[in-house]
């Protein structure tokens, strides 16, 4: 028999559950029901006609992460369950099948062997066969397939699942190196440009997580970890680090979330080199920080081929937290909650951002055929952002040390409008030393004459209508009283939003967008509601601490 044909008798070691999601998810699950795409399942999950994008989750089984965070007996007899009907029902190998698709079945492969604590219990030797046969099933056909999925983030689930499920399994030994070297291998082609395409914080954090773990089993293995994986790992940290809020969480933006709990800590421990962000831009997004206060922006177009399927109108949108709150934020990602949550959420009304009534910043395909998936097509063409010295000039944007006396400063802009209305977006921000005081300027001006003739072809007699968003976590209260939002943090600590009397300040429904959540969480925003009459408008604001608790 050839060492392919012969099942591992068992793992080199006991694995740990290096990936936990939500427990709040976890008990539900638990309950009786796993909510995915906006889809709910219930009894035997896999017995569901999917759409194809939740049938991916389903089959990658990414939710036994949340069974594991709630680690109760229930829980993992639960866990167990599913698992078994899945190999009962899927005892042969179809690679054209979509749950056999490389990147599907890497992410499966992982997550069963990281939660073989929660499988195996209670089964003998025979009760665990068909789990390790199917182990040794997905080995080899990652090691034939692996190669066929798409670059990125895809490909790295597959060899990641390749690699560490080779270095785990007994009589599998002969492909853990070579899987190892073709994962360092291939992330290095790629690099960080190619990982980081989407513009979408956590899917960055998603592809360090997965090289993180294989340079964490290869040296429990006692393997030669590759150059290569030190490289890029030590590569992808600074970026991380200058996306990372106050709280420790990432910003959600085009189509990511807040990243798993604790998560992007472990994966900055692992990397090399000093514990330091990049400086300038970090994937497109400027970063303020003074104190315990982080606010990250985006400046940088949406992305274009294939993330644009999942891109966000967000261009100058901002999230800003305070120690470990956050406070100003997006909704976040709707493709959790069905089709139409999923392109709302991509609007740039669901983003803490100026926006033209009826009209986002970037727009989705207007020639889109009935299929067709939802891509952002209109998208600005010039977009910056940085600081200006005493003659004016842009700098790269760069906020100095965390401490430093000064207030961090950022001028953007950019020209989504442009064509459509002859209009370019400016926002001016200052975060004042002790993090306690943010004032900002929001301004739309047309600003020559061929921009000019525009907006007088296409501004209404009462004026061209605009809002600018800030969308409220839901943990911060708000209250207004006149030209005025007290906005209350859970710790008692209380701010005060003020504006120029330059429009209307209102108090508005909004939500939170989270996929660890069954639905979305109701929350409020503050928007501040103007019209355009002449050739330029200007909007100051000041969101500052009032009092403390």
């Amino acid at each position: 028999m050839t060492e392919s044909s012969v099942a591992p008798r068992g793992f080199l070691r006991r694995p740990e559950p290096k990936a936990i999601g939500h427990s709040g998810r976890g008990e539900q699950i638990v309950g009786g029901t796993l909510h995915l795409g906006g889809i709910t399942l219930t009894g035997d999950f896999f017995a569901a006609d999917l759409p194809a994008s939740v049938a991916a989750d389903l089959n990658g089984f990414g939710w036994l992460d949340d069974l594991a965070a709630v680690g109760t007996p229930r829980a993992r007899a639960i866990a167990q369950d599913h698992v078994l009907r899945w190999l009962r029902r899927h005892r042969q190998t179809l690679p054209e099948a979509p749950e056999w698709a490389p990147q599907v079945a890497g992410r499966r492969l992982l997550r069963w062997i990281f939660h073989a604590g929660m499988i195996l219990p209670g089964l003998d030797r025979d009760g665990a066969g068909p789990y390790f046969r199917a182990l040794d099933q997905h080995l080899n056909h990652l090691r034939d397939s692996w190669y066929d999925s798409d670059d990125g983030l895809c490909r790295l689930e597959a060899l990641a699942g390749l690699a560490i499920g080779a270095m785990s399994l007994r009589d599998r030994q002969s492909m853990a190196q070579p899987a190892l070297i073709a994962l360092a291998e291939e992330a290095d082609a790629m690099g960080v440009a190619t990982l980081s395409e989407s513009r979408a914080p956590e899917s960055l954090l998603e592809a360090m997580a997965l090289l993180v773990w294989a340079q964490e089993v290869a040296e429990e293995a006692g393997l030669e970890c590759p150059p290569e994986l030190h490289a890029i790992i030590a590569e992808i940290a600074p970026i991380l680090r200058a996306l990372r809020h106050a709280d420790g969480a990432l910003p959600r933006f085009h189509g990511g979330g807040r990243g798993a709990a604790g998560r992007l800590d472990r994966c900055l421990r692992m990397a090399q080199g000093p514990a330091l962000p990049v400086s300038g831009l970090a994937m497109g997004f400027a970063r303020m920080a003074r104190a315990r206060t982080t606010l990250i922006l985006d400046a940088a177009p949406p992305p274009g081929g294939p993330a644009a399927i999942r891109a966000h109108a967000s261009t100058l949108a901002f999230e800003l937290t305070v120690a470990r709150q956050p406070l100003i934020v997006n909704c976040g990602p709707g493709d959790g909650f069905g089709p139409l949550w999923a392109r709302a959420s991509r609007a740039t009304p669901c983003h803490s951002a100026l926006c033209l009534a009826g009209l986002s910043s970037s727009r989705l395909n207007p020639n889109r055929q009935e299929g067709e998936p939802d891509i952002l097509t209109e998208r600005p063409a010039l977009v910056w952002a940085g600081d200006c010295d005493a003659l004016g000039n842009l700098t790269p944007p760069d906020c100095g040390p965390t401490h430093s006396p000064e207030p961090a400063h950022l001028l953007a802009g950019h020209d989504g409008w442009l064509a459509s209305h002859g209009l370019t977006h400016l926002r001016e921000l200052w975060l004042d030393p002790d993090g306690m005081a943010l004032r900002g300027e929001d301004s739309l001006a047309a600003l020559d004459a061929s921009a000019q003739t525009r907006l007088e072809q296409v501004r209404p007699d009462e004026g061209l209508a605009f809002d600018i968003r800030f969308h409220l976590h839901p943990d911060v209260q708000a209250s207004q009283q006149g030209n005025e939002i007290r906005l209350t943090l859970p710790n008692g600590e209380e701010w005060l939003f003020t504006h120029d009397g330059v429009g209307e300040l209102r108090l508005e429904a909004s939500c939170l967008l989270d996929r660890a959540m069954a639905e979305p969480r109701p929350s409020r925003q503050m928007a501040i509601s103007a019209h355009l009459q002449g050739r330029a408008i200007q909007i100051g604001w000041t969101l500052a601490r009032s009092g403390g608790r």
